[in-house]
C-alpha cells in the first residue's frame, strides 16, 4: 500500500530544502588540499659563498713589482682600507684544489674579522694584478691556482699559498690554529659507495670488509684495554672466580 497525502508532500519540501540550504556552505568549504611544503631554510651568506667557492677566475699572468711598504703607502693614497672589503664572509674550497686531492672540508674564513685583527689589507693582498684596469685587491685564486706551472715557477698553488699564508700569520702572531683539525672538517666520503658486502653479512664479514680499509685501526684495537679485558666474571653462573671471560679469552663477540 502506498503512503500519500499532505504529510508525506510536506517532509519532501523540507528534505529538499534542507539539501539545497547546504549545497552552498559545502561549496564554500571543499575538501582542504595539503600546502606544499616547505623548503629546508638556508643562510643566505653561506650560500653566496658557496657560489663564490665554486667559481674559477682567469689566471692573472702579470702583477705590479712592489715591495710591502710601496704597496701598503699606495693603498693608503688610494684612501683604501679595510673599511672598503666587499665581502665579510669566504668558504676556501676551491675545485682547483679539489679535482687534485679532496681530504678535507672547507675552512670558513671570516674576512671582516681578519681584516679588522691585521687593519692591512697588503698583509695577504701584497700583489695587485698588472692591468691597470683590474681591482686593486683580488681573491688569492687569481693569482694562485695550479701548482708547478712552467710559465711561472715562482707562483705557489693554491693549497700552498693558503698554508703559508695563514698558518704563517698564525704561528707569527701566536693566535690561531696551524694544525689540519683546526681550520679544516675531515671529508668523511659516503661509505656506501665503498663497501663490497652482500645482503644479511654474517658480523666477520662486516668486520673483515671494514679492515680492508682500515687495517691500521684495526691493529690499534688489538692492543687496547677495551680488547684485552679479561677476569672474573661475578655476577656469571659458574665463572665467578674463572679468569677467561672477556675480549682476550673467550668472549662470544670476538669477530
Amino acid at each position: 500500500m502506498t503512503r500519500t497525502g499532505p504529510g508525506i508532500y510536506l517532509i519532501g519540501r523540507v528534505a529538499l530544502a534542507g539539501i539545497l540550504c547546504c549545497t552552498p556552505a559545502l561549496a564554500a568549504n571543499p575538501t582542504p588540499v595539503a600546502a606544499p611544503a616547505a623548503a629546508a631554510w638556508s643562510a643566505p651568506d653561506q650560500e653566496a659563498a658557496k657560489k663564490r667557492a665554486e667559481e674559477v677566475v682567469p689566471f692573472v699572468e702579470a702583477v705590479m713589482d712592489e715591495c710591502q711598504l710601496c704597496r701598503q703607502q699606495r693603498l693608503r693614497d688610494q684612501g683604501l682600507s679595510v673599511k672598503d672589503q666587499s665581502e665579510s664572509y669566504f668558504l676556501l674550497d676551491s675545485p682547483i684544489i679539489r679535482k687534485m686531492e679532496d681530504h678535507y672540508g672547507s675552512v670558513r674564513f671570516m674576512h671582516a674579522k681578519h681584516a679588522v685583527v691585521t687593519k692591512d689589507c697588503a698583509l695577504c693582498h701584497h700583489l695587485r694584478p698588472l692591468d691597470e684596469t683590474a681591482a686593486e685587491t683580488t681573491r688569492c685564486s687569481a693569482c694562485h691556482q695550479e701548482p708547478f706551472q712552467k710559465d711561472h715557477p715562482e707562483r705557489l698553488g693554491l693549497k700552498a699559498a693558503y698554508h703559508q699564508q695563514c698558518m704563517g700569520c698564525h704561528q707569527k702572531m701566536d693566535k690561531g690554529p696551524i694544525d689540519c683539525g683546526g681550520c679544516h672538517r675531515k671529508n668523511v666520503p659516503d661509505h656506501k659507495d665503498h663497501i663490497q658486502l652482500a645482503a644479511n653479512p654474517e658480523p666477520s664479514q662486516v668486520t673483515s670488509e671494514c679492515l680492508r680499509c682500515h687495517k691500521p685501526a684495526g691493529e690499534d684495537m688489538l692492543k687496547s684495554a677495551h680488547w684485552l679485558l679479561k677476569g672474573p666474571s661475578p655476577f656469571t653462573l659458574g665463572h665467578q672466580k674463572n679468569v677467561e671471560l672477556g675480549k682476550a679469552t673467550i668472549a662470544t663477540n670476538n669477530f
